[in-house]
């Protein structure tokens, strides 16, 4: 095995802990939070994360059994339509956990970045590019709520 190789199996193995963990961290805060649509986005976050984990693990698979990059075009997971539930309160616990969202994401985007910067295969390429910019969309989505959420509160 070349030591680039070596460099992309490492990076896949980081990159499922991060999927991991940015997992847990969602489905927690989706069990802790009284408000329906802070659930209902930190459900779409952990089932996201969760479809990245599979797909990285997939990968290095079949990387470190010798053979190719399996291709992934990107996760179909929809973010389901707002429920029409009251919000119940506490809702600033949604605030810190979704700055702290900002944070993994962001600590994703960086990640793929530095795959990609890894990765000389060309489908390897597309799908690292595919699973960035999933992460981008969590940000984006992340984001909007976050500004919703300060503005209520500020």
């Amino acid at each position: 095995m070349s030591e680039s190789q070596k460099s992309v199996l490492d990076a896949l193995m980081l990159g499922m802990e991060m999927e991991k963990e940015t997992f847990d961290f969602y489905v927690d805060a989706a069990h802790k939070t009284f408000n329906p649509e802070g659930r209902r986005i930190f459900r779409w976050l952990a089932d996201s994360e969760e479809t990245h984990y599979l797909k990285l693990a997939e990968i290095y698979k079949a990387l470190d059994a010798g053979g190719s990059w399996v291709f992934y075009a990107g996760s179909t997971i929809e973010l389901a339509p707002p429920g029409g539930e009251p919000p119940v309160g506490f809702e600033t616990g949604d605030v810190e956990a979704l700055r702290l969202a900002l944070e993994i994401e962001q600590k994703g985007i960086d990640y793929f970045d530095d795959l990609l910067s890894k990765t000389t295969d060309p489908v390897g390429r597309t799908i690292v590019e595919a699973l960035r910019r999933e992460e981008e969309e969590h940000l984006r989505v992340i984001s909007e709520k976050l500004h919703f959420l300060e503005g209520r509160f500020s």
